[in-house]
């Protein structure tokens, strides 16, 4: 009878701790970034990695990724990898931007064959093809970073690693590296990312690691975010400040035609589904006739001058009436049609 073989995970790690020393002018104190973490990511599976800044979440993917060792523990990959954590690593400011193509690429794994294959895409891509030949110390940060990601995500690996800054570049490039980002989701590889854009985590991922102090706190599907959230929302004290010029800001949003989608940080939220103050939303601009019973909606507060999301009931002559679903408050409440900015796209 044949034995079934035994698939091995893409990244096991097995009592992994990372410490490191913090020093001052007397003596130095022993600190763990990350501390007995056990963790099997299976190939093909979509991972976040959540937490508050300092949690440890940069530690494990670099961990991950080679970049840095562990001081206790095991860490095995099955495939290769590329790390999207630091995108200009090996690059060289004498050469031009075409031949860092070759030295990062070779770094990344790939062969001079696959490299010329592939290097007329990863210049068109980049957008800097006028400067591919100019040495690499004269181009801005911006198109430094905009030739990295684009080498990085050409080269096809099995596990891709994507930390806070995989989105880089002016307008235009962030467009067309979401949708980069998005076609590798669906090509079945193995993903760690880490980002505080939980709508998008939420969209992409179907598996959330929430790392505080080093440790996990929890590891499973959706309901991670949601106790995610709802502890930061419990620990947020202050208020989320009103956006500088805010007058032109709202005019310019209400310039968007209609069927635009823009991005904005909620003042105050709804509970289904769970958007909380101070998350980033993804609003499309619609027709304000064209609402329906229970849509999420992003309107325009000349109060505190920020935008609002509450669930949308109905329409009353030029008036919205909107109810917030907050279990500690809920409250009617009436936005002008004037003031409507469109309904939230990211929650399904």
């Amino acid at each position: 009878m044949k034995k079934e073989r035994i698939q091995k995970p893409a990244i096991a790690m097995k009592n992994v701790s990372k410490r490191y020393f913090l020093r001052n002018s007397i003596n130095k104190k022993e600190f763990f970034s990350l501390k007995d973490i056990n963790l099997n990511i299976a190939k093909g599976e979509k991972v976040a990695i959540l937490g508050d800044n300092g949690a440890g979440k940069t530690t494990l993917l670099k961990l991950m990724t080679g970049i840095a060792n562990p001081t206790q523990g095991s860490i095995q990959h099955s495939g290769r990898i590329v790390s999207l954590i630091d995108i200009t690593a090996g690059f060289h400011a004498e050469f031009s931007g075409r031949e860092n193509i070759y030295l990062n690429a070779i770094l990344l794994g790939m062969n001079i064959k696959t490299i010329k294959k592939l290097e007329q895409s990863i210049i068109a891509f980049s957008g800097i093809e006028k400067f591919i030949d100019q040495a690499l110390y004269t181009y801005s940060s911006g198109m430094v970073l905009r030739l990295g990601f684009s080498i990085a995500i050409s080269a096809d690996p099995d596990i891709f690693i994507l930390d806070e800054g995989i989105i880089v570049g002016d307008q235009d490039f962030q467009k067309k590296a979401y949708d980069k980002i998005e076609e590798i989701f669906d090509k079945g590889k193995t993903i760690i990312v880490c980002s505080h854009m939980l709508p998008l985590l939420r969209r992409l991922c179907n598996r959330f690691i929430w790392l505080e102090q080093g440790k996990i706190i929890m590891d499973g599907g959706k309901e991670v975010i949601l106790e995610y959230k709802k502890k930061r929302n419990f620990l947020q004290i202050e208020d989320v400040p009103s956006n500088k010029n805010s007058k032109l800001l709202f005019e310019f949003l209400k310039s968007l035609p209609i069927g635009e989608k823009f991005t904005a940080r909620a003042s105050s939220g709804s509970m289904e589904p769970l958007i909380l103050k101070g998350d980033e939303v993804l609003i499309k601009r619609v027709a304000f006739e064209t609402l329906k019973k229970g849509d999420i909606i992003a309107f325009w507060s000349r109060d505190i001058q920020n935008v609002i999301v509450h669930r949308f009931y109905k329409i009353e002559k030029d008036k919205i009436l909107t109810k917030g679903d907050n279990n500690l408050i809920s409250d009617l409440g009436y936005v002008k049609k004037a003031n409507f900015l469109g309904i939230i796209t990211n929650f399904n």
